[in-house]
């Protein structure tokens, strides 16, 4: 079986492909997503991925990633929801945080707030990956909208909300393999377009570079615990500190 890599784009993208969540409630405290990333030919194994985002303990918000592993176990497949466990370096996580930002013409356009520079694998056997960041108070990059979520919760002047999704993701709310760009413009810390010393815009490579099968167990080491969930899925959890890439 293939090992399955996949990315969670917070606020509120998922991948592999990338699921963009839409919510008639974007402002809430809670907000979140999860779908279906992998299954085998009889769905008796799958991957989900999860994201998720709220406003967290300091106001400017928490940032949550899942990866998944899970099985349906019956003599005829029908529904993969039971904790699978995989084997060390199976299991792999990353954050993109997105910005929305409108310029003084009234146009809007994603931004890079910030993103994991590496992939996270889990070290030892687990049936979850995941991923963790609290931002500061005032916000990873200010105030206003991260992905679906309007953060901190001090914007009591909320901007307007996004009118299109991040590129590379299509009307189904997904982007396919290959569909994102290779960059994309970054954003400083009060939410507007980063410049360089010349003026220019600053642009970011969006994701990592998967890490060889042989590096995937030295890279990205962090300090990490783990715990067993009520369904018995082993979960193991790295926090990760996002802050915005142009500090």
């Amino acid at each position: 079986m293939r090992r399955a890599v996949h990315r969670s784009l917070l606020a509120l993208f998922a991948a592999l492909g990338i699921t963009l969540a839409s919510s008639t409630a974007a402002n809430a405290h809670y907000v979140y997503y999860a779908d279906l990333v992998w299954s085998n030919a009889d769905s008796s194994r799958c991957v989900m991925n999860r994201s998720e985002t709220s406003h967290g303990s300091t106001g400017g918000g928490y940032f949550r990633g899942d990866s998944m592993s899970q099985a349906e176990l019956s003599a005829i497949p029908s529904d993969c929801i039971l904790p699978w466990e995989r084997n060390s370096g199976w299991l792999a996580e990353g954050f993109i945080i997105y910005k929305w930002y409108v310029d003084a013409q009234g146009d809007g356009s994603w931004l890079i707030c910030d993103r994991t520079d590496q992939w996270y694998f889990n070290t030892e056997p687990a049936s979850t990956m995941r991923l963790t960041s609290t931002a500061p108070a005032g916000g990873a990059c200010g105030s206003g909208w991260s992905g679906s979520h309007l953060l901190p919760d001090t914007s009591f002047a909320a901007p307007s909300a996004p009118t299109e999704a991040p590129p590379g993701v299509n009307d189904d709310n997904v982007a396919p393999a290959g569909s994102m760009p290779d960059t994309m413009p970054v954003s400083d810390p009060n939410g507007k377009p980063a410049l360089d010393a010349s003026g220019n815009p600053i642009e970011t490579q969006i994701l990592p570079e998967a890490p060889t099968e042989a590096k995937s167990l030295s890279t990205a080491n962090a300090p990490r615990h783990f715990t067993t969930a009520q369904n018995g899925a082993t979960i193991e959890e790295v926090e990760v500190l996002l802050d915005g890439l142009a500090r």
